[in-house]
């Protein structure tokens, strides 16, 4: 027991200096593919809507929305920047515990640092804490809290962006305890919108990070909570997960980092389509075919669990159901022609694309989806089995276990800072994207948070 009160002990008394120099070079990389998606997102329509409520109804002074450069209470700029980052299905995954711990740590840090008048050194800092908190509590529920029905991402979130506010303002082990203790009472999100629908699952680490720096401003104020919210008899652990295991909240802290578990995206869809598009571009390499001669295409795992997110849905009605659509994920690809991060499921791709497109729906009823728990494919627990039959009599065949940006297979810094161009390199004058590439690489040796802040901003879009 008190696993709250010793990840708040742990919380209180990180500095960068004890975290391994592994850890903070990737967590630049993960800060940096963060910042595109959210400078990015703010031009998605759905993000327009968020930030019009927001810009009409909120008020401050103290942190910065990103590209248009309004300023915000911290907690409101958090919302509309994690909105953004999460907006279009391009941030990083911990696949472990279905979890998007990057759009939480890095708009709750960013807000608070600003806030707070920190520097690189402390902002990274809490970037990695607020990682490592959701992560922990999200596996020690892994994989009950999603099968109940609850969004990690929501129900998580907040002890992440408690865990940002509490470095960045210095919290001692009492305060971060209680950040926490408060953060539970904001705990939410359901998956229903897998089922019947809905754009909600955009704000699904906005409500969290607004709600973690919210906490940590009200225990700065004073404010207290029960001290055992994680692992209580009516703490996050029983009531959400049900069943769950105490002992990955605290197993080997401060030595044992979860972050680079988290898996990044090269594309801008459910992370369980990945797989499918690297073992599509290697058919493509191998045994070269052209969409026309697609006569099926089979699917195959021996997981029962994989496709509940992505297999359903074949005809999309909206971008929203594209972006969780195997099969028209595929048919988008095909028809491209491209491979790779430029291969037709991009950032840009999926809010541009015909839904209706006769083309797209045809190739996209070639695809089946096939959960083979006894015959020659049950034994692929991970990633995919891929056949391809084609109208010229082939059978093409391709397993990938590994998508590309999983931590079996991680995307290089070049292909991370590759995405980072294709997102912002639209949007942003020339030159701004390179600035913010150097200072992100060395953002330890920052004096203060604004220098990163100013470059987030498109000029003239105040």
């Amino acid at each position: 027991m008190n696993e709250t009160q010793t990840l708040a002990t742990w919380t209180s008394r990180l500095k960068l200096g004890d975290i391994p120099e592994k850890i903070r070079e990737q967590a630049r990389l993960f800060l940096l593919d963060n910042l595109g998606c959210q400078i990015a997102g703010a031009l998605m329509p759905w993000s327009q809507s968020y930030y019009n409520v927001l810009k009409k109804t909120r008020s401050g002074t103290h942190s910065t929305v990103a590209y248009f450069g309004d300023k915000l209470a911290p907690d409101d700029a958090a919302f509309i920047n994690s909105a953004f980052t999460h907006s279009n299905e391009s941030d990083g995954t911990h696949r472990k515990s279905n979890n998007h711990p990057g759009s939480v740590a890095v708009p709750a840090a960013l807000a608070v640092a600003e806030y707070a008048n920190a520097d690189g050194a402390h902002f990274l800092t809490a970037v990695i804490a607020a990682y490592e908190l959701q992560i922990r509590v999200a596996w020690a529920c892994a994989p009950f809290l999603i099968q109940r029905g609850h969004h990690p991402p929501v129900g998580v979130g907040p002890f992440g962006a408690a865990a940002a506010g509490s470095v960045l303002m210095k919290f001692d082990e009492e305060k971060t305890l209680n950040a926490f203790a408060i953060a539970g009472s904001h705990s939410a999100g359901l998956v229903e919108y897998v089922k019947s629908g809905g754009s909600v699952k955009r704000i699904h680490s906005a409500i969290p990070t607004a709600a973690g720096v919210r906490a940590a401003l009200f225990a700065q104020a004073g404010i207290t909570g029960p001290r055992s919210i994680l692992e209580g008899e009516k703490g996050f652990c029983k009531v959400f997960a049900g069943e769950y295991d105490l002992n990955r909240l605290t197993e080997d802290l401060g030595s044992l980092y979860h972050l680079p578990d988290t898996a990044l995206k090269p594309h801008s869809c459910n992370h369980g389509i990945h797989v499918v598009f690297d073992a599509l571009d290697l058919a493509r390499d191998h045994a070269p075919f052209t969409v026309d001669q697609v006569k099926q295409i089979t699917v195959y795992t021996g997981n029962p669990r994989y496709f509940v997110h992505v297999g359903s849905i074949i005809e999309p009605e909206d971008v929203l159901g594209a972006q969780f659509s195997l099969p028209f994920s595929i048919a988008m690809r095909l028809h491209h022609g491209g491979r790779g991060v430029k291969g037709g499921n991009g950032f840009w791709d999926y809010p541009n694309i015909n839904l209706k497109d006769p083309k797209l729906i045809d190739t996209a009823r070639k695809v089946k989806c096939v959960v083979d728990q006894e015959g020659p494919w049950c034994a692929v627990d991970r990633g995919i089995g891929l056949d391809i039959e084609t109208t010229d009599g082939r059978c093409i065949r391709e397993v990938v276990l590994h998508s590309k940006g999983m931590p079996q297979n991680p995307m290089t810094t070049d292909e991370v800072r590759e995405k980072f161009r294709s997102l912002v390199d639209p949007i942003l004058p020339a030159g701004q994207p390179q600035k913010i590439m150097d200072l992100v690489d060395n953002i330890e040796s920052v004096k203060s948070i604004d220098e990163l802040v100013r470059l987030l901003v498109a000029p003239n879009r105040k």
